[in-house]
């Protein structure tokens, strides 16, 4: 993923006083934003025009964030617009996007900055949740707001945590032996390698503890910060369809479930009967593409996912169901629960990364 994003003032218009400016600032090389201009139209109507030019070699993904404290948090609710955002936006000059304000945050008023994102999506497996609010649990009347992030479009891989073994954990604090991964000699000379043809599928036998530890050496090796998601981002991420705003109790745009959609236990056999491989259920060898409105893959069944939600004090949630779990707990409202030190065979974990 490649991306830049600028922020820039927007005139102080009452009732809604927006302003604000930073420089342009390279995130990582990739697309540029530049040149935002934003302001309060001088009328009741509380909308906010924004215009940015975009240099990029082909469409990207666009998307903005507001804050209200001078940008130590970007958490105010940016979810009613129009124009040059969302995916396939095409580069150019003087791209437009009107934030309808009054109908996000009525009746509040201060000074607010906004930052503008592009993500051309090369070179990464993640995909991006705006914000915006949605049914928590599937419920109408439970309606949260949960800011936009890039989530993994898969679980992590054992080769990706096996670069992680190799370059960060010697002593072996968080490797089990019953991973897909062999490990072999003594500190500081010890070596990790993948089973052959197991480095597409997901590492399994992780606590939540081994995730954070994986998330905090991949944040210092780019310079960005990876966690795990909250049990709310993950449910966003895998069951909610903002265009048409239908709320799917299976993580893969639908309500009902089979084999050749998800792998799990379907009653009376298993569908695989094992963890499968990150994104099996693409479309060939016989299965249905499955994949989440976003674009994220198994997110019902294949593994029982870690989130950073306590379920109780001392226990964690984790969610999806897994290879060997039913229907029922493979729905995306389905709330499991582990200690965060637990590690299984069908325990895994997917990251997110913060919009801004």
């Amino acid at each position: 993923m490649k991306r830049l994003l600028s922020t820039n003032p927007l005139r102080a218009l009452a009732p809604v006083c927006l302003c604000a400016f930073f420089s342009p600032t390279a995130v990582w090389a990739g697309p540029t934003v530049t040149n935002v201009t934003a302001a309060q139209r001088p009328d009741q109507s509380r909308l906010v025009d924004i215009t940015y030019d975009l240099a990029a070699t082909g469409p990207c993904t666009v998307w903005f964030v507001v804050s209200s404290d001078g940008g130590t948090s970007w958490n105010i609710p940016a979810m009613t617009y129009t124009g040059a955002i969302g995916p396939n936006v095409s580069p150019g000059a003087a791209k437009a996007i009107v934030w309808d304000a009054g109908a996000d945050i009525p009746g509040k008023t201060g000074s607010f900055k906004v930052r503008v994102f592009a993500d051309d999506g090369l070179g990464t497996n993640m995909v991006l949740v705006p914000g915006g609010t949605f049914p928590y649990q599937g419920n109408v009347q439970s309606q949260i707001y949960v800011g936009p992030f890039l989530i993994d479009k898969y679980e992590v891989t054992n080769q990706r945590y096996c670069e992680y073994l190799n370059s960060a954990d010697q002593n072996g604090d968080h490797y089990h032996p019953s991973m897909e991964i062999t490990r072999n000699g003594t500190p500081p000379a010890v070596t990790y390698a993948v089973y052959i043809g197991k480095q597409n599928y997901p590492i399994r036998w992780v606590s939540a503890l081994d995730a954070e530890a994986f998330a905090a050496w991949l944040s210092a090796r780019d310079s960005r910060t990876y966690r795990l998601p909250t049990e709310q981002e993950w449910e966003k991420a895998a069951a909610w369809d903002n265009v048409q705003n239908i709320y799917w109790y299976y993580c893969f745009q639908s309500n009902s479930i089979d084999c050749t959609r998800a792998n799990h236990h379907n009653g009376s056999v298993y569908c695989v009967g094992s963890a499968s491989e990150v994104g099996h259920y693409n479309g060939t060898g016989g299965t249905v593409d499955s994949k989440s409105f976003f674009g994220c893959y198994d997110m019902s069944g294949n593994l029982w996912e870690w989130t950073s939600s306590d379920y109780q004090p001392g226990y964690r949630v984790n969610r999806g169901g897994a290879w060997n779990y039913s229907a029922t707990d493979c729905q995306s409202t389905f709330r499991n629960y582990s200690t965060p030190a637990t590690r299984n065979n069908n325990y895994g974990f997917r990251l997110v990364l913060d919009s801004n």
